[in-house]
Formats: C-alpha cells, sequence, structure tokens
C-alpha cells in the first residue's frame, strides 16, 4: 500500500473531529490532568491558542499519501523535515536518526487550526512494522498544540511554569526546529500522567510552540527533563 492504512486514516477522522469540537480552554482542560489546578487552563488560555492536533502515520510513500489528502478535500502544506520527533523516534527505537527521514506538513481544519502530520514512510523505518504497530495502539507521539501568541522570555516563562508547576506535567522533550516558519519555531513537550478520557484515550501529551529561538526557556526544559 503506497499510501494511508485504514488504521492511520481512522485516527486522522478521530484527531479531525476534536479539533473541530473545541476551543482552546476545553482542548486545555482535555489534555491537562484532572487534579491540575483549577486556574491552569484558564491561565494558559489567556496567553496560548489551540493550535493543532497531532498524529505520526506511516504512508507507503510520501507523494502518494499528500495525493489521497487532497483528493479528501483536505490540502497539507509542503512538507519540512522533522528534528525533534525524529530525535523522540531514534531514542525510543534505537534506530539512527539518519535511518528516520520523518517530515512534517500541516492540513488546514479551519482558519487558525490544523492537523499536524509527521509522516515517516513505512518501507523506510528502520524497526519495520513495529514502529507503525506500537504508535498506533499506544500514540507515543500525539499530541495538543498550543501556541504562545507573544512569545517573549516573561510571557514564556509563566506558561512554563503555569504547564509544568500549576498543571504538574513533565517536560518531555523539545528543541528548535528551524525548518518551521520564517524564524524557526520552538517547541516545548510536556507529558501527564494516565490517559485523556474516552473515546480518545490519547496521553495527556501537549506541545507549546513558539515562533522564533528561545535558547534560555529551552535550557530550562532540558534541564528539567
Amino acid at each position: 500500500m503506497d499510501g494511508l492504512a485504514p488504521a492511520d486514516w481512522g485516527r486522522l477522522e478521530a484527531m479531525g473531529g476534536f479539533i473541530a469540537a473545541h476551543t482552546t480552554e476545553s482542548a486545555l482542560r482535555a489534555v491537562l490532568p484532572p487534579a491540575a489546578h483549577g486556574d491552569a487552563a484558564e491561565s494558559l488560555a489567556r496567553h496560548t491558542r489551540f493550535d493543532h492536533g497531532a498524529l505520526l502515520v506511516f504512508p507507503g510513500r510520501i507523494d502518494t499519501a499528500l495525493a489521497e489528502l487532497e483528493q479528501r478535500g483536505l490540502t497539507a502544506a509542503p512538507t519540512v523535515p522533522s528534528t525533534v520527533v525524529r530525535s523522540h523516534l531514534a531514542k525510543r527505537y534505537r534506530v539512527p536518526r539518519e535511518r528516520l527521514p520523518v517530515v512534517i506538513t500541516h492540513v488546514k481544519t479551519s482558519a487558525d487550526r490544523s492537523m499536524e502530520l509527521f509522516l515517516l514512510p513505512s518501507y523506510s523505518a528502520a524497526a519495520g512494522v513495529r514502529i507503525a504497530e506500537d504508535e498506533r495502539s499506544r500514540h507515543h507521539q500525539t499530541h495538543l498544540g498550543f501556541r504562545v501568541a507573544e512569545p517573549d522570555e516573561r510571557v514564556l516563562g509563566l506558561v512554563w511554569d503555569t504547564v509544568a508547576e500549576c498543571a504538574g506535567l513533565a517536560a518531555d522533550g523539545g528543541g528548535f526546529n528551524p525548518h518551521q516558519g520564517k524564524a524557526g519555531c520552538t517547541v516545548l513537550y510536556f507529558r501527564g500522567p494516565g490517559r485523556m478520557s474516552a473515546p480518545y484515550r490519547w496521553p495527556r501529551r501537549l506541545e507549546i510552540l513558539a515562533e522564533g529561538h528561545h535558547p534560555r526557556i529551552l535550557r530550562r526544559h532540558r534541564e528539567n527533563i
């Protein structure tokens, strides 16, 4: 199969439904642990906006998958190389980074939201079927992304404190991708205990995105992993 497998189409449909059904604050309440301080979602919603939901999928060929998306009325942006997710996969599956040609595309779902797809061609995955089966069942890379509206040092520090200290999520990797946006993008991943409520059952995992390179907050984030 050159395009996307039925299992990945089902995951795409579920994520698309979630994105359409949630506001920034309700998406935050869905992904944050129930024990999080009650005002954490409200505070984060003041400084961020729900930007995307993300999935890792496994087409036989990337160009075929992009054509299939187009056929279904889903216009995908040009792909860019992944840096952070490729590093996550290399570490989790003990596969050299150069053998994991992950790329990123965004499929617009509304004027200000998208679905972020990480595409790893199934024929080139060094661990073969194992990576795809594990990701489809456990959703390691599935997350909700929230973009910081004004990514200056003070706001980024406040957002980090709210996610890590008020909501109690743990730093879960991150980095700077120079290929995303005009000035690159700093990404901070966080993970909470357990999974989101049914029917989704995705990990409590969120991404904070900040346009530009912000080495100070990245350093703080990495020191807490």
